[in-house]
């Protein structure tokens, strides 16, 4: 069971398990009210440090915790919520689908939860994980993307964590291994953001239980030899170690993983059609909106430079340049 950790002993594991028993154990509501704590004390952060909402970072929590509520849902909804809920990833598949199935199951695997516990204990450590990587992604993708382009990446890195765990459970003999569910994703988000904070120069400590201190960059390593000590499961012990090692590699080709999620949504845009508005080209006739130098709303004029989600416009009343963002344009 890969959403044990909180519960690492036999009791802990049965309660777990249970899908409704959670709304009466007192620990539910305690890890709860932690999580609510750190995703609001994150939203302020994120939104006074660095200026916009971490909009993609709850969107993330929305898909990978929605089928928790969605699967009670009448209809379309419900059904298909229900199928995420049954869905597992397991070291040798799960039937004869071959390929498909497996990228499936990969795939949702990551949103599907064995219990109301998981939510408790991993929404607010992801919240602020992803908080984080929403900032990188939005400087790669710009603004307009950036939601959507952070839930994506948040499923890759599911997908690639169980599909790593599927290879090094069954390279362990854990052959007939199943596991669902968040851990995997989390981990591998703690060691991504840690190495990258490292890089940029980030010296921090972790501290476990108020005694155990080693630095940042190691604490997801740290905590899976805990969780070990603790007689944790060997499945969910290989989850972690695979989700960290994922982490690892995504970190340490950070600026690739970037420029192809910045292709790939150019991409997906381009294909689907999906566009806020019309296009912004050199050439086009534009009035500016909702810009911080309120004076300067309301003028027409003419792009003359792209530059990602940077635009310079002449403005025709007195023929100066100046920048803006594609957001603060109106396409006439």
């Amino acid at each position: 069971d890969s959403e044990t950790m909180f519960a690492p002993g036999p009791r802990g594991r049965a309660r777990a398990r249970g899908r409704d028993g959670a709304y009466g154990d007192p620990m539910f509501y305690y890890l709860a009210w932690r999580s609510l704590e750190a995703i609001a004390r994150c939203w302020r952060a994120t939104r006074d440090a660095f200026g916009f909402e971490p909009v993609g970072a709850a969107a993330t929590l929305g898909v990978v915790f929605g089928e928790r509520v969605a699967r009670r849902a009448p209809g379309a909804i419900g059904d298909a919520a229900r199928v995420v809920s049954s869905a597992a990833m397991c070291a040798r598949g799960r039937g004869r689908g071959g390929a498909a199935e497996r990228l499936r199951d990969a795939a949702l695997a990551t949103c599907s939860h064995e219990s109301d516990f998981a939510v408790a204990y991993y929404a607010g450590s992801m919240f602020a994980k992803m908080a984080e990587t929403e900032r990188r992604v939005r400087e790669a993708v710009g603004t307009r993307a950036s939601a959507p382009a952070t839930v994506a990446f948040a499923l890759a890195l599911g997908m690639a964590t169980n599909a790593a765990a599927a290879a090094s459970a069954r390279a362990l003999g854990y052959g007939d291994a199943c596991w669902r569910g968040a851990g995997g994703l989390v981990f591998a988000l703690k060691t991504y953001r840690a190495r990258i904070d490292y890089a940029r120069g980030y010296r921090g400590r972790v501290s476990f239980f108020g005694f155990i201190d080693v630095p940042a960059e190691t604490a997801s390593v740290a905590e899976i030899v805990i969780l070990a000590l603790m007689d944790s499961s060997p499945t969910a012990l290989n989850l972690y170690g695979a989700g960290a090692a994922v982490g690892f590699m995504v970190a340490s080709f950070e600026r690739e993983t970037m420029r192809g999620l910045a292709c790939a949504t150019r991409g997906v845009k381009k294909l689907l059609g999906v566009a806020l508005g019309p296009s912004v080209r050199v050439g086009s006739r534009v009035v500016l909106a909702r810009m911080r130098n309120a004076s300067l709303n309301g003028n027409w004029g003419t792009v003359v430079e792209t530059r990602g989600d940077q635009v310079t416009v002449s403005l025709d009343v007195d023929g100066r340049n100046i920048t803006a963002l594609r957001d603060n344009l109106i396409v006439v």
